[in-house]
């Protein structure tokens, strides 16, 4: 492949990168950009997206017709690293988590009456959405076939009985999908719906705390009693519920990566100026042999994740799935954003621990990334059994 970004890839990068630098990295200084849960508060946030829009930086994942860019995924890795060197940005382009995995597989599955009502309000951020998959014990986690939430078909509706946790965003979303259990098909046993937040028979249990910092809604643990869900709010074919998530989760977990990392990024750039300017006993500490060796190190890191990325993002690009790609990414940058935000704390020392930079913030959110869209340990064991079926093909270069 050709890791040139066409003209409109580096056009768009370059304005993001502008954007961020000028926009939203400043704000980060300011306690009273935050809101409770740490991230941007909500009439700043509209403040700035009001501004990407201005600036046709708004939803580059999403054709030109529904009111976004139209960049291909490639084109999006090099856009998505530029944005998240901000903990601000991609929310501020609507291209973060859950809401980025939504729309992509809501604009190729559903059905065009379901995308001008589900999908356009989630584009136009009129609206946000939550993916409603993970279940307590012994319900689906990394496993979807141990699904116990139920929906059973009744007339032209569905009824809904389950239980729901650690769904990201639920407290503020509007609309939502949920991956439900309609047989005992080992394969074709889950089915797909959409429903709204003023539907009757589902209620938020709790938010669950986490280590933080979080996304907007939160991580919520929810209720379904007896909900009804019209049939023609089901995406897909009824069976297609575990297609629909594959659907979904790849690209996913690849902009999780893109995203990561920014992160990284950020996390080297914090600790170079640090390091650049600090002195101990007679040297500036970027002078001394211990401290490059762990900033060469953080930096090769980074680099072996961006092209492994790219990799994945161009495969996907030419109609592959590129499930180990994906996987082979996703386990790699995980460990890549710990390992630099680790490495850029301890150059900084107590002033990293602090919260005199955004180190701290990205140390305790970098610990998610190796459990979130299955943990490393389930991708491991998938590229794993690729390699037992495929043999020497495991590596070819098709």
């Amino acid at each position: 492949m050709d890791f040139t970004l066409s003209a409109k890839g580096e056009d768009y990068r370059r304005r993001v990168q502008a954007f961020v630098n000028n926009e939203l990295i400043p704000l980060e200084e300011e306690p009273a950009s935050y809101d409770e849960h740490e991230n941007i508060a909500e009439p700043l946030l509209q403040t700035m997206r009001a501004r990407a829009k201005q600036e046709g930086l708004w939803c580059l994942q999403m054709p030109v017709e529904r009111g976004g860019q139209g960049l291909n995924i490639s084109e999006m890795a090099a856009c998505y690293e530029e944005m998240n060197r901000s903990i601000f940005g991609p929310v501020v382009f609507n291209s973060a988590a859950p809401d980025d995995g939504n729309m992509m597989v809501l604009n190729k599955v559903a059905t065009e009456e379901q995308k001008a009502r589900w999908l356009q309000p989630i584009v136009d951020g009129d609206v946000r959405s939550s993916f409603v998959m993970t279940e307590p014990g012994p319900g689906a986690g990394s496993d979807p076939s141990m699904m116990l939430t139920t929906a059973v078909r009744d007339g032209d509706d569905w009824v809904v009985n389950g239980h729901k946790h650690f769904i990201t965003g639920a407290g503020i979303a509007s609309h939502f999908i949920l991956i439900a259990k309609t047989s005992d098909d080992p394969r074709k046993g889950l089915s797909a719906f959409l429903f709204h937040k003023d539907d009757p028979g589902w209620e938020i249990i709790r938010h669950i705390p986490i280590m933080g910092p979080e996304e907007h809604g939160g991580h919520c643990e929810l209720r379904f009693n007896n909900m009804r869900i019209p049939d023609s709010n089901r995406l897909m074919s009824v069976g297609d519920g575990l297609k629909l998530t594959q659907i979904r989760l790849g690209p996913a977990r690849l902009t999780h990566c893109m995203r990561w990392l920014g992160l990284s990024k950020r996390s080297m750039e914090i600790a170079s100026a640090y390091v650049s300017e600090r002195e101990s006993f007679g040297q500036k500490l970027a002078d001394r042999e211990g401290v490059q060796w762990l900033l060469g190190e953080a930096a090769m890191q980074i680099q072996i994740g961006r092209l492994l990325t790219m990799h994945a993002a161009w495969k996907l690009d030419q109609g592959d799935f590129a499930r180990k790609e994906v996987s082979i990414a996703k386990v790699t940058v995980a460990d890549t954003l710990y390992k630099a935000v680790d490495t850029a704390l301890q150059l900084c020392g107590a002033r990293g621990y602090s919260k005199d930079t955004r180190l701290e913030w990205i140390y305790r959110y970098a610990r998610q990334a190796r459990l979130v869209d299955g943990a490393s340990e389930v991708h491991k064991m998938v590229l794993s059994k690729y390699l037992l079926k495929e043999g020497d093909g495991f590596w070819h270069w098709g």
